[in-house]
Parts: structure tokens; C-alpha cells; sequence
């Protein structure tokens, strides 16, 4: 459990971001969650996101706020993290235990008449992609942002740590290898400051056991859901950071060539971004998947779609700071708005004086 300090201060951007907390016990956990009520209560759509490895609910927040209000979000601390319970190194966390543990949660929580929008990023991309490959039927549209559980062809900065040393700073549990792992997960070099360090790190010391299991469990498999990925019907929208150092970029060909040719839909490559996609270009990011939501809602199927169905995935890379959707006129959280269209066989698209580049295979 997170420092008493710093979840105070979570729980106070819940609260402003007009999301609820919630408990739902079902089986032998004592699930964590936070919700928002769409604007309308004859919506039938109800996005998922799902956080990566240590992390928590809040962290999607960032990006979830954005989210069209016509959605209703649901947001949970995954088993093993935040504020579900129990959290110990006796459980098994393996990606398709954790799928079902998922199904089980959601089958309580979201009605069988909902339609679910999952959004997972890291581990809960894999996660994501599991739960889609494992209960197509139950799966509207899919997003995956740097999702784990795919081969990569050309080995990432932290794989070949891993590999050469042993070291995983996954695990950092002092203040040192703390700085070390943030300079990992971002393009741009973050400092934590000392005393923060210290608190995190400190935090991540007691959790350490239940984090080792986690990866244990998970490394059983590696390609958990590279092996899934011909199962997943549902729209898939993949975002990646291309100097992401944790999961790297060339994972997306094994994506391309795996993915069901109907549930391709868009890849988006964005420039000078790391591994935290949803906190280094989070405008950029919530502005994609609102387009990729609203394209796949149930109430509005008549959208423009970015991939047509059967085709192979396009990809988008992106340069510019903001791209936010004429379509509807949406919103970023904050920033200076801008606009951006992508047309079937257009290279190229302007935004702004900026160019960015829309590729097909």
C-alpha cells in the first residue's frame, strides 16, 4: 500500500476528475476500483483501463478524464496491486489466472448488456489483449499502448540489462536505482526529488516479494498474448512511444503479422516518447483513443473509421505536440487545441504547418 501522504493526494485528483471510489468483493479478492457515470443513463459503452506493472487505478487518470462522457469508465487496482486485496507473493499472477480473476470482476461489476472498451497499457496491455484473445464476445474495442507479452525483435534497453547483468529495474527498491528507472521510462530524463525517492522506494521495499511473483509469473509465458492475438476480434487500436526502453517499438510487425486481419485497426508511433505514453504525450494520447472509442461505440456506428475492417493495420506517426479530433470537437485536458483528418491513401497530412505521416502496408 502506497505512503498515507501520497494517497491523499490521489485520492484528492480522483475527486476532481469526477471520478467515485468503489469496493467489490468477488471471489477471494476485495477488489479496488474508481468510476465515472457517463452523462446519459441509456449509454451502453463502458471503458476498462487497465494500469501497468506496480502501478495503480489513479495512474489513468491523466488520460481517462479526457475520455467522451458519453462512456462510463471503470478503472480497477488489478490483483497483486494499490488497494485490492489481498496483495501477497502466495497468489498466482500469471496473465491468463489474472484474465479470469478480470472476467470474474467485470461479469459482477459491468452488466451483460454493456459493451466494454478495454485500454491497457505495459502489463495491462498484455492483460487487455489476453482478456480479448480469452472472451472475444464480451470485448467491444481494444486499445493497447506498449502492451508486454510480444516478441521483440530487436531487444529493448531493459531487456538486454536483464539479460547481460541480471538487473531488473522493474524491481528498484532504493532511492538510486529509482532515479535509474524513471531516466529508463522517459525520453526525457526525470528527477524525482530525494525525499520522494526515498518515500517511493521505500514503499516498493515492502512490496518487493509480491512484485518478484508478479514477474515470475508472468515470464512463465513471455508471449502471453502474442499467442492470443489470432483469437482478438475486436477493432484494435496499438499506441507505442518509439524510444520506448523498456518494451521496444518492433514488437508492433509482430503485431501486424499476428493480429486477426479484421480486428486491425491503427498503429500510432509517436515521436520523442518513452515507455509512459499515457504521461509523456497524454494529450496526444487521449485524444487517439477518444477517436478509437467513438468510432466503435455502440450509439454512434455510423463514425468515420481510421482502419477499414479486414485491412492491415495503417500507422500514424505522430510529431506534433497535440492532435485532437475535428470529429465531435473534442478536447484534450489542457493544451492549445488542434485538429487532424487521415485519409485512405494519403502519405502525408498537415496539422498545423507540421507534418505528420500516415503509412499503409
Amino acid at each position: 500500500m502506497p505512503h498515507p501522504l501520497f494517497l491523499s493526494v490521489i485520492d484528492a485528483l480522483r475527486f476532481v476528475s469526477g471520478f467515485s471510489a468503489k469496493n467489490a468483493i468477488v471471489d477471494s479478492f476485495n477488489w479496488s476500483y474508481i468510476e465515472r457515470l457517463c452523462k446519459d443513463d441509456k449509454c451502453t459503452d463502458v471503458v476498462v483501463f487497465l494500469h501497468g506493472f506496480s502501478s495503480m487505478r489513479e495512474a489513468r487518470l491523466r488520460v481517462a478524464r479526457g475520455v467522451d462522457k458519453r462512456f462510463s469508465i471503470v478503472i480497477p487496482d488489478l490483483p497483486g496491486h494499490g488497494r485490492t486485496t489481498p496483495s501477497d507473493a502466495l497468489t498466482n499472477y500469471s496473465m491468463s489466472t489474472q484474465a479470469e480473476r478480470l472476467h470474474q470482476f467485470l461479469e459482477k461489476e459491468v452488466p451483460a448488456n454493456k459493451k466494454i472498451h478495454l485500454v491497457g497499457c505495459s502489463m495491462g496491455g498484455m492483460l487487455a489483449g489476453v482478456y480479448a484473445g480469452l472472451y472475444p464476445d464480451r470485448v467491444k474495442s481494444l486499445t493497447m499502448v506498449c502492451p508486454a507479452g510480444i516478441t521483440m525483435p530487436n531487444k529493448s534497453h531493459l531487456l538486454k540489462m536483464l539479460e547481460d547483468s541480471g538487473r531488473n529495474l522493474l524491481l528498484a527498491h532504493t532511492p538510486e536505482d529509482i532515479q535509474e528507472m524513471n531516466k529508463v521510462l522517459h525520453f526525457k530524463p526525470v528527477t524525482v526529488p530525494r525525499a520522494l525517492a526515498a518515500i517511493i522506494a521505500a514503499d516498493r521495499k515492502k512490496q518487493l516479494p509480491v512484485l518478484r511473483k508478479i514477474i515470475g509469473d508472468s515470464l512463465q509465458n513471455p508471449i502471453a498474448l502474442e499467442d492470443l492475438l489470432p483469437n482478438i476480434q475486436a477493432k484494435t487500436l496499438i499506441l507505442w512511444g518509439k524510444n520506448d526502453r523498456v518494451l521496444d517499438v518492433s514488437s508492433v510487425e509482430v503485431l501486424r503479422e499476428k493480429l486477426h486481419p479484421d480486428a486491425q485497426g491503427l498503429v500510432v508511433l509517436i515521436d520523442e516518447c518513452g515507455h509512459l505514453v499515457q504521461h509523456e504525450k497524454y494529450a496526444e494520447c487521449s485524444a487517439v483513443i477518444n477517436r478509437h472509442l467513438l468510432e466503435n461505440m455502440t450509439a454512434d456506428p455510423s463514425t468515420p473509421r481510421l482502419g477499414a475492417t479486414g485491412s492491415k493495420l495503417k500507422q500514424l506517426t505522430i510529431s506534433a505536440r497535440q492532435i485532437i479530433p475535428k470529429y465531435g470537437r473534442l478536447s484534450a485536458p489542457d493544451g492549445p487545441q488542434s485538429s487532424y483528418t487521415v485519409q485512405r491513401n494519403v502519405r502525408e497530412c498537415r496539422l498545423r504547418g507540421r507534418q505528420i505521416s500516415v503509412v499503409s502496408r
